[in-house]
């Protein structure tokens, strides 16, 4: 009996931008919440349009993101 065992390739789920509906083929997608991915592009702010990064932080209030200012307004 054979027992060789080759890895199975799975496959990767194709990701939907949030904020453009469009497929993310980036190298990398930002993934704010356990489910909301977006490109680097679309990532702002629902109030103000300020782009969300690691210099401006992303907060998440019923599904729509905000720069800090706006979310605790």
């Amino acid at each position: 009996m054979n027992t060789d065992t080759q890895p199975v390739k799975k496959k990767r789920r194709a990701s939907l931008c949030v904020g453009c509906g469009g497929q993310i083929h980036d190298q990398f997608i930002l993934r704010v919440a356990p489910d909301l991915e977006w490109h680097a592009s679309c990532l702002k702010c629902a109030d103000c349009s300020q782009y969300l990064d690691e210099t401006c932080t992303c907060f998440v209030r019923e599904g729509k993101t905000y720069c800090k200012r706006d979310y605790v307004r």
